[in-house]
């Protein structure tokens, strides 16, 4: 599975108007994503998210992502993580209706949904219509985790040229980049 997904995108070669980014090559000690350990990927990464679809396939971006345990015990169960992501969404067309920088409480930039098993990002609170992009951990490994992320762009969705309704995500790696402690913090 680690080498199906950096051939989706992650490991391929950077087209030459992007700026290079590393490889997203998952270690042999990678394992399936365990979503009731999702505690454990609280920490700063980098994370890169390359499109393998239309509108831009091939291209790359990548940024910092902080994410934490969610210290609202009322949110907590459902929202175990949040956090926020510095990061250019637009470049390969990932969308958005809240900052993904949002540090607020009541409104993550990122934040883990328990019931779908995703990252959630730019999701506005309230709003029933919103546009957003989903990272979906296939695997992880104490220094990192990869999947597929996904866009929605709600009712109004993207169509390509033939008129149908396209679909738009890709690969993403994240790697952390600040090591944790023998405690795992």
């Amino acid at each position: 599975m680690a080498t199906t997904l950096g051939a989706l995108g992650c490991a391929s070669p950077t087209p030459n108007n992007f700026p290079p980014v590393p490889t997203c090559a998952a270690p042999a000690s990678a394992t399936a994503f365990d979503s009731s350990r999702v505690d454990s990927l609280a920490g700063a990464y980098t994370l890169i998210l390359t499109a393998d679809s239309f509108p831009s396939a091939g291209a790359r971006t990548a940024g910092r992502l902080r994410l934490q345990v969610n210290g609202d015990a009322g949110r907590a169960v459902a929202q175990p993580l949040v956090g926020s992501l510095e990061i250019n969404l637009d470049a390969i067309f990932a969308p958005y209706s809240n900052d993904p920088r949002s540090a607020s409480p009541g409104a993550p930039g990122v934040f883990y949904d328990r019931a779908s098993r995703e990252l959630r990002i730019g999701v506005q609170p309230h709003l029933t219509d919103g546009m957003s992009t989903s990272l979906v951990p296939q695997l992880a490994w104490p220094d990192g985790f990869q999947g597929r992320w996904t866009a929605d762009y709600g009712i109004a969705p993207l169509r390509n040229s033939k008129g149908e309704r396209a679909h738009v995500g890709g690969a993403f790696c994240a790697f952390r980049s600040e090591k944790r402690s023998a405690s795992g913090r």
